[in-house]
């Protein structure tokens, strides 16, 4: 059970390298574009700062990568209870 947009941002939240996050989830880095530009339009806010090819979480960036580890968490914890 994982969202998948959620553990895009996360790696990259924690990665901040596209290349880095297309290569640790399986994806390609236009995916990994399109998953963030869907969180970013769902939560109306931008998510990084981009400076050519690096990134930097902006103010909510960082607040949501708080929230997503916890998320992830329990995503983990719930898979661990699963027979």
């Amino acid at each position: 059970m994982t969202d998948k947009r959620l553990l895009v941002f996360t790696i990259l939240a924690r990665t901040l390298s596209f290349s880095e996050t297309a290569r640790q989830t399986g994806i390609s880095q236009p995916a990994v574009s399109k998953h963030i530009a869907a969180l970013e339009a769902e939560i109306g806010a931008a998510l990084f700062v981009r400076y050519g090819r690096t990134v930097a979480l902006t103010e909510k960036g960082l607040a949501l990568k708080q929230i997503s580890e916890r998320i992830l968490e329990g995503y983990a914890q719930i898979e661990n209870i699963k027979e």
